[in-house]
């Protein structure tokens, strides 16, 4: 290298001492001297010649390093750049890097980028650098019908405000007036395009030019170089924010359809319970009206007692007076009214018992007629111990006293009989709240078997026509469920129960509760039924299916059922063969929001 750089300026130097020699040897002679100062000049001239190329020489030298190591600079400030842009999801984050890298290149005013903002349905600004100047922070958003933009959208590059101020031509001069008006509104100088195959995507907007000049083409090569991936980054982020609000608009629709269709299981769960319980109505009505019937005939009789006693006290009221058959008399009231369990009679033992009571009243003289009454009056009164007061109670006061004694204990009679009816119309109303659960339809620790009996007393029409039932209570501790729901639960299980036993001799429902582990329990139902076939079991927990007769179900029971046991954390499984099935219930111990679901591993073990 050393050698060609000093090669010509060696021939240069030799030129150069050649011609002073020649000057020399010519201003020797005479004849020659004319051309000694000429020659002088040439050799100054080649040494000032030889001086400047020699310094041109160096200056080259040590610029190129400099140029060199910018361009290294620049492309990997390029290279930098385009990993940033690429590895960003925002639109807006891209956007400020973009504005960010050509602010650093390129002194402009201000660099901005417009993207489509589809909700609007016009170019939007996107956001500003914070050490931009104020005067550009507010910047419109363009239309999409802007002509000039319309015009941008088949014509990719970069566009010069100058440009447009030379389009003297009619042909152009619209053209020109709409860009110089984008201009003016944009405040701007240069406008690149972002658009792909003729579609506009965005585009960035150049102010004016810090140095007052137009934008020159380095600066200009510039942006071309960094067009290509700012396109691609932007559009991928915009097809990605696409995506995303599409995603979310879909996890609202979800969301949305997933509360209609609790609404519409609430609804149908409702329904089906007013289903249920209209199924029970006539049982329900029928089991207050015999209550309500014994209330009546108690309270016929007690009239009729009051006045045969009010009427018939005067022919007592010397009886009365004498001690002995007032206390006679008084215990035979008492024996009735203490009721003592001892004096209990089993009824298979009642004929034989009358029988033998007739026989002894006959053998003590009463009359056959009268012995009858008096046998049975001590039977159904439990008073077969105090015979003999019976006996001398007669023989004292004859028939009269008798029927007083009778209709004075009926009163007590017919009052017990009172107090028992509204015992179990009590009994029917409170189960029949406890069912419905009024006013409270959230969770709450409740007793299960609570659940289960007041279930029970709301279907015994359905049951008492013999169905015998089973109790086989564990020890468990309350649960924390919605108890509403769970009586649905009950009432359908057990309805299926009765169903499937319709054609079974000797009926029996065995209802059984355990503790599974620490955390579970177990509410069991098996009747000795038909069976559930093989072909169906999988079907039963369908929406609709059902195996009743027309009018009978609606087939939504068994899928509601497993649905509220589902959203109770528990689960509920069916074993069925010719003549048992036995569903299993399986509840956490805790509220539904506190514990998983009961996995699988529980029922192996419970199974063995």
């Amino acid at each position: 290298m050393q050698t060609q750089v000093f090669f010509p300026f060696g021939i240069i130097i030799l030129s150069s001492f050649s011609w002073f020699v020649f000057a020399y040897a010519l201003s020797t002679s005479d004849s020659t001297k004319n051309f000694v100062i000429p020659s002088f000049v040439l050799g100054f001239l080649t040494l000032s010649l030889l001086f400047f190329l020699r310094r041109k020489r160096l200056s080259q030298s040590t610029e190129k390093p400099k140029k060199r190591d910018e361009l290294v600079q620049n492309l990997f400030a390029l290279e930098k750049f385009k990993e940033e842009l690429i590895s960003f999801n925002d639109p807006d984050q891209i956007s400020d890097t973009i504005s960010q890298f050509l602010a650093s290149k390129i002194p402009a005013d201000f660099v901005q980028v417009y993207t489509w903002d589809e909700r609007e349905g016009q170019f939007r600004p996107r956001p500003f650098l914070e050490s931009r100047d104020q005067k550009f922070s507010q910047l419109p958003s363009i239309p999409v019908f802007d002509p000039f933009l319309l015009w941008l959208s088949e014509r990719e590059g970069i566009h010069i405000k100058e440009n447009f101020l030379q389009f003297a031509s009619p042909n152009h001069a619209k053209i020109a007036k709409q860009a110089l008006d984008f201009f003016k509104e944009t405040k701007s100088e240069l406008v690149a395009t972002l658009s792909i195959k003729s579609s506009l995507v965005g585009f960035i907007l150049l102010g004016k030019h810090k140095e007052g000049k137009i934008y020159d083409i380095e600066e200009i090569e510039i942006i071309l170089e960094i067009l290509s991936v700012s396109l691609m980054s932007l559009s991928n982020s915009m097809i990605y924010q696409q995506l995303l609000n599409l995603t979310e608009t879909l996890e609202a629709k979800v969301r949305e359809r997933t509360k209609e269709l609790e609404e519409t299981q609430a609804h149908l769960v409702q329904s089906e319970k007013m289903a249920s319980l209209g199924v029970m109505v006539a049982g329900i009505a029928h089991e207050i009206n015999t209550p309500a019937a014994v209330i009546n005939g108690a309270a016929d009789n007690l009239d009729a007692n009051l006045v045969f006693v009010l009427s018939h006290l005067g022919d007592i009221t010397h009886l009365i007076q004498n001690p002995d058959f007032r206390s006679i008399y008084l215990d035979i009231l008492f024996s009735f009214v203490k009721e003592d369990p001892a004096a209990k009679i089993d009824p298979k033992d009642k004929f034989k018992l009358k029988k033998e009571t007739k026989f002894r009243f006959i053998q003590d003289g009463i009359p056959e007629n009268n012995a009858s009454d008096l046998s049975n009056f001590l039977i159904d009164h439990h008073l077969l111990h105090m015979q003999e007061e019976l006996i001398r109670i007669w023989k004292t006061g004859g028939k009269e006293t008798f029927e007083m004694l009778k209709n004075t204990l009926s009163l007590q009679r017919n009052i017990k009989n009172i107090k028992y009816a509204i015992r179990n119309i009590v009994r029917i109303v409170k189960a029949l709240k406890y069912y419905s659960h009024l006013g409270q339809a959230s969770y709450a620790v409740c007793d299960l078997h609570e659940g289960l009996e007041n279930t029970l007393v709301i279907m015994q029409n359905q049951i008492k026509h013999g169905v015998e039932i089973e109790r086989v209570y564990g020890s468990i501790p309350p649960v924390r469920c919605n108890i509403d729901e769970l009586n649905q639960v009950w009432t359908n299980l057990i309805t299926n129960a009765i169903h499937a036993m319709k054609k079974v001799e000797h009926p029996k429902l065995i209802i059984s509760s355990k503790r599974i582990g620490e955390d579970y329990v177990l509410i069991s139902f098996e009747d000795n039924g038909s069976g559930i076939p093989s072909e169906i079991k999988d079907k039963i927990w369908d929406p609709f299916f059902t195996t009743k007769d027309q009018g009978e179900g609606t087939g939504l029971g068994l899928g509601i059922v497993k649905g509220i046991i589902e959203k109770h954390k528990g689960r509920i499984e069916v074993e069925s063969a010719p003549g048992r099935t036995l569903f299993m219930v399986y509840l956490p111990l805790v509220g539904p929001g506190d514990v998983p679901s009961i996995p699988k591993e529980i029922f192996r073990e419970i199974r063995g």
